[in-house]
């Protein structure tokens, strides 16, 4: 190599340590955001230290897969000198443009972007699912138009300053204190892990991609006594997907009872109030309220899920994969059940064409216009449905599902319809924060509450009909949400982000042709609702083969509940919520709370965990009990 290009080579890399050391400082400011650092002060505690060295760290490991893109192109085309700048500069936006949707998505939801975030993104009608406003794509596009800015000028500046710095004497330096930040926080990560210290183990989670450090074998073989957190995980096994457990054998049912089935989006248990929901409230006076009902997910995907198939959300990968279809929507089409399916969303997000409706002809699925608000498409569908059900008093039995999506965020209403006011005129997605809903969470709850009445106001219209048609004597009607919301009560906002009792307590009135009315407080599950359906169309009453529910109607006692997200499984018994991992990766460490999501001290945590170990280990076999062949 010449003396000219020796230079060059120099140039080249002085340019590109200046570029991402200011990158560097730039993510930075854009991580703070994450970390209790910022809130908390610098008071001296093993915390502080450990995220004043994690900080600096795992922001530049964020900008690592930038510089590795940059040094790739110049190696590979070296000629090319216009190329390793510009993928710089294309790459180093890339990152930190993630970094600031992750630090909004961990804010909010407190769990990074991960497998559910992908397949929201990549999912046909998973971004649509989000009705984002004119605003926030307008938002978004400022924010990544800015920061292509502040990274070109900071490409320029290091263009010119690059003549008068040689920055390779940095490296050794900078090299040594990368490693000194790793040990530090190393170092007091794995004592913390020792010691159970929460405040820094629990804390380290807001790093994505934190790489945890242990050394308790080491420790005890030292003779150092170290405190135990709880470290439990259900193993899902989908090799072989035995479902049900063994052939179904149905009694004969002469006349089976048309179904109709009402399924509101983010729907909480609090929203049936005689002021916001008045007409669903008084249908409810006439049937079975349950009181004490839980979704069997805190997601879409879950909630229907357990609804339809009456089993954890940990079998949903293996029944997509394996397009599975309920053993309750095999038994209605075998009674030829005429089958009017609705949603005011997509049935591809989730995939509910190839799971729950993997066998309904795509002639029975009906999908709302998608240019219409959310509230015109309930309303439209509404229509749609009440057309359906004046034409089926002397036909055969039918069965009616309904999706309504006006209580999905941001909360759809007619300005006409709103029941109470001031409520938040937009809701601007990419400029949300925790600040920003502390301000304005009463606004926004009343938007929801808006909605929530504009869905009373279309399934009033549904009762009505019903009514005039002679169909309630010969109809199942089901009235319920797929999830709960919540509004900060418990730090978060939305859902799919814990199991705490706004995001999986939900209502549920069943109208049972014979039954009178009546008030049950005893807890029930989403996972019931199949059981219920199945054994009203002659299933076996002993439901251990085909579902992991019982009979709504049943009172025997149980001992608890599950509820599940895209990654765990929830545990609630009497007096404890306990969270179960059950995908490999995600975090183990969670501590049980008591029933109301109360926070519990270590010991009180130990015991729970022992006096409802049966329960736990219960749940475990469960998660996976479907997926293998049984005992012959």
């Amino acid at each position: 190599m010449s003396v000219t290009e020796n230079k060059n080579a120099v140039k080249v890399s002085t340019w590109g340590y200046l570029f991402f050391l200011f990158t560097w400082l730039h993510m930075l400011v854009w991580t703070a955001g994450f970390y209790p650092l910022v809130s908390t002060g610098l008071d001296g505690s093993a915390n502080t230290f450990f995220h004043l060295s994690a900080w600096p760290l795992y922001s530049l490991l964020y900008i690592a897969p930038a510089i590795l893109l940059t040094l790739v192109s110049a190696w590979l085309l070296p000629k090319l000198k216009i190329l390793a700048p510009v993928v710089a500069l294309g790459s180093s936006v890339l990152v930190l443009l993630l970094i600031q949707a992750n630090r909004l998505i961990y804010e909010l939801y407190s769990f990074h972007i991960n497998a559910f975030v992908l397949n929201l993104m990549f999912t046909p009608g998973g971004i649509s699912a989000l009705d984002s406003s004119a605003e926030t794509s307008l938002s978004v596009a400022l924010i990544g138009a800015r920061t292509l800015v502040v990274q070109a000028l900071l490409l320029i500046g290091s263009n010119y300053l690059s003549r008068h710095f040689q920055a390779s004497d940095w490296l050794r330096p900078a090299t040594t204190l990368i490693v000194l930040l790793f040990l530090v926080q190393a170092a007091i990560y794995g004592v913390s892990d020792l010691n159970n210290d929460g405040e820094v183990l629990d804390s380290a989670g807001a790093y994505p991609f934190f790489q945890r450090v242990r050394f308790r074998s080491l420790a005890r073989h030292l003779g150092y006594h170290t405190q135990q957190r709880p470290r439990t995980r259900a193993q899902v096994d989908p090799s072989r997907l035995q479902y049900p457990l063994q052939e179904m054998v149905f009694a004969p049912v002469d006349r089976p009872l048309n179904i109709v089935w009402l399924v509101a989006e983010s729907l909480r248990w609090d929203q049936l109030d005689p002021a916001i929901m008045p007409n669903t409230w008084a249908f409810a006076g006439r049937s079975q309220r349950f009181n004490n009902h839980y979704s069997s997910g805190n997601g879409t995907r879950e909630g229907l899920f357990g609804m339809f198939y009456g089993l954890y959300g940990s079998y949903w990968e293996h029944f997509l994969h394996a397009q599975r279809s309920p053993v309750l929507m095999d038994r209605l089409q075998a009674l030829d059940y005429e089958l009017n399916l609705r949603t005011s969303a997509r049935f591809t997000y989730p995939e509910f064409d190839k799971t729950l409706f993997a066998q309904v002809p795509s002639s029975a699925m009906h999908e709302a216009d998608g240019a219409l608000q959310p509230w015109q498409r309930d309303q439209e569908n509404t229509t749609q449905l009440l057309h359906f059900l004046e034409q089926q008093a002397d036909t055969g039995p039918f069965m009616a599902f309904f999706f309504l999506e006006s209580t999905h965020a941001p909360y759809f209403f007619p300005e006409s319809g709103a029941l109470r006011r001031p409520y938040l005129e937009t809701v601007d997605y990419a400029h949300l924060s925790k600040d920003y809903l502390q301000a304005n969470i009463d606004q926004l709850f009343t938007r929801y509450v808006n909605a929530a009445h504009w869905i009373d106001v279309q399934l009033a219209r549904v009762y009505e009909t019903l009514e005039r048609e002679s169909l309630l004597d010969s109809t199942i009607v089901i009235i319920t949400g797929d999830h709960g919301e919540e509004f900060m009560e418990k730090g978060a906002w939305g859902h799919n982000s814990s199991f705490v009792e706004e995001q999986t307590h939900v209502p549920l009135v069943i109208w049972m042709p014979g039954l009178e009315a009546a008030v049950i407080s005893r807890t029930t599950s989403h996972l019931d609702i199949a059981t219920t359906l199945l054994q009203a169309l002659g299933a076996d009453r002993n439901s251990e083969t085909y579902s992991l529910g019982q009979n709504l109607f049943d009172p025997s006692p149980r001992s608890f509940i599950n509820i599940s997200d895209w990654h765990s499984i929830g545990v609630l018994t009497g007096d404890m919520k306990y969270r179960i991992p059950y995908l490999a990766g995600a975090d183990a460490d969670w501590l049980p709370t008591d029933r109301d999501d109360g926070k519990l001290a270590p010991a009180q945590a130990s015991a729970m965990l022992a006096r409802n170990r049966r329960d736990i280990l219960r749940a475990i076999e469960n998660a996976s009990l479907f997926s293998r062949r049984p005992e012959q």
